[in-house]
């Protein structure tokens, strides 16, 4: 008894250490700027418990999602990138993180938007095809907002070099029963997903590039709606993209800075096989601003999209953004106007 205590004891300086909490609240008003209204709210809560002199971290986020009615335009890539069904307590990251000089290897509960697609630029936008490329989001049921499922992620990086590469469950989860929460793993039902991304950044410009490897292929149902896990094909796919982000003018704290992406999948039998974005966004010490024109091929058609935004920092909790989309498909055009209100503390 007494050299178990002893051994604990010795891990026990370890196992204490600093703890981190932080929250991210946004609301989101939303009008199709004729009779629809909605209103979503998102709210994400997180975790960080610091192991091993800083160099290991016990990582947990949690999502509720409540929104008020269903969405106000018919459109594909869903104009906003936090709506969804209402939600409490949805796992987002539960995991563990460690940290060398040059890399980082994660295992547990994570979704794909936490490392892959998300720069400077498209971070400012609103459309949920800024976050990832709907050549992915849309085609395959992965961990994607505000799905998530098992996961072992590593990161190395070398100069202005930086590889990324995370393995998931070939399908994401949101709930709490047996057969439906994130640490589900059923390879010979979900399959594999494999996402790796090489970027290289330097002096303010963003560049990369990307493949996503699936072990299923989920072909397109008559309503644009992609198959269940269990009537997916077992046929390998992929789908890959580039990114350039450039500034193109600076002056002390204000920069102008034009983007360009292109993904497409290598089945047209997908729900998205292709997919194309150009924009540029202002920046200085409390605005942004900015302006993005998005075309996605689907297999029932094209859909193309216009979003015009401006975030004003308030203070340095609180941040507002109003934006105007424009967006027209086979089904008809649509106009969304929403104001959004970001709070972190």
């Amino acid at each position: 008894m007494k050299r178990i205590l002893i051994i604990i004891s010795s891990f026990f300086p370890c196992l204490c250490a600093a703890q981190t909490f932080s929250s991210e609240y946004t609301a989101e008003w939303q009008w199709d700027m004729k009779r629809k209204i909605n209103w979503v709210n998102l709210l994400r809560l997180n975790m960080d418990i610091q192991l091993f002199d800083g160099k290991g971290t016990i990582e947990a986020s949690i999502l509720h999602i409540a929104k008020t009615n269903d969405r106000i335009a018919d459109d594909w890539q869903t104009f906003s990138n936090i709506e969804e069904d209402n939600r409490v307590a949805t796992l987002a990251v539960l995991g563990y993180m460690h940290e060398w000089q040059a890399a980082h290897l994660f295992v547990g509960v994570r979704n794909v938007n936490e490392d892959f697609f998300t720069s400077d630029v498209t971070s400012l936008f609103t459309n949920s095809s800024c976050g990832i490329f709907p050549t992915i989001a849309a085609s395959y049921p992965i961990a994607n907002y505000p799905l998530s499922g098992l996961t072992v992620y590593f990161d190395v990086s070398k100069g202005n070099w930086l590889f990324k590469n995370s393995l998931y469950n070939g399908a994401g989860y949101n709930g709490w029963k047996r057969k439906d929460n994130p640490f589900v793993v059923h390879p010979k039902r979900d399959g594999v997903f494999n996402i790796s991304q090489l970027e290289y950044a330097n002096r303010g410009a963003h560049y990369f590039a990307g493949v996503a490897v699936h072990s299923r292929q989920y072909p397109v149902q008559e309503d644009g709606e992609m198959v269940s896990a269990d009537k997916a094909l077992r046929k390998t796919t992929c789908a890959w993209w580039v990114y350039g982000e450039q500034p193109v003018w600076s002056s002390a704290e204000r920069s102008v800075t034009c983007m360009a992406q292109y993904s497409e999948n290598t089945c047209h039998q997908s729900a998205c096989y292709r997919y194309a974005e150009a924009g540029c966004a202002y920046t200085d010490s409390l605005n942004l601003c900015g302006a993005t024109v998005q075309c996605a091929r689907f297999k029932q058609g094209t859909e193309c999209s216009v979003e015009l935004t401006y975030r004003r920092q308030l203070n340095r909790h609180i941040a507002l953004q109003p934006s105007f989309q424009y967006i027209n498909n086979k089904v008809g055009s649509f106009t969304v106007l929403s104001a959004r209100l970001c709070c972190s503390f």
